[in-house]
């Protein structure tokens, strides 16, 4: 299974839309369903595209495309995104300080995996993982393991025991 694509929020879409293609070793073009100013940025394999609509533009329930100004918007959202890529940590991370955007390397559960936090229009985070970093993720975020977690070391190592016997 895969996510086909998610659709962000930017002040600027076009600009938006060429930073992320870039990132993805794709292609940015505009997205006329979401809008005359809106924009997608795929990756260069079609493996994904991301939507990019402008900001205070929400989908709403019955209106035939979903996208529909509306008079209240904030820049900061409850949603983020995790894209796998083909390209190294470094790269993505200059090209996010080159559009003006913050960007940084981070360790997520106390050095399970790392990813190279960016923030589009240092409003909307997209988490992006290079290959090194997707593998490691890959490994490590499993539902085996987080059920492991969620037990706990001591629930776990008593139905270990409580199997075994």
């Amino acid at each position: 299974m895969k996510i086909a694509h998610a659709s962000i929020p930017a002040d600027d879409p076009e600009k938006v839309a060429n930073v992320l293609a870039e990132i993805l070793q794709g292609e940015a073009l505009p997205f006329p369903p979401a809008g005359p100013k809106a924009w997608m940025a795929w990756a260069g394999d079609s493996s994904i595209e991301v939507e990019i609509t402008p900001r205070g533009h929400v989908i709403s329930f019955g209106s035939d495309q979903g996208w529909t100004p509306t008079a209240q918007s904030t820049r900061f959202s409850e949603v983020h995104l995790a894209i796998c890529v083909a390209r190294p940590e470094a790269q993505i991370i200059a090209i996010a300080q080159a559009a003006g955007w913050q960007a940084r390397h981070c360790e997520r559960g106390n050095g399970i995996f790392s990813l190279c936090e960016v923030w589009v229009e240092n409003t909307f985070m997209i988490e992006f993982l290079d290959p090194a970093q997707t593998a490691r993720y890959e490994q490590m975020v499993t539902l085996e393991n987080y059920r492991k977690f969620m037990v706990g070391p001591k629930q776990a190592q008593a139905q270990a025991e409580t199997a075994g016997a």
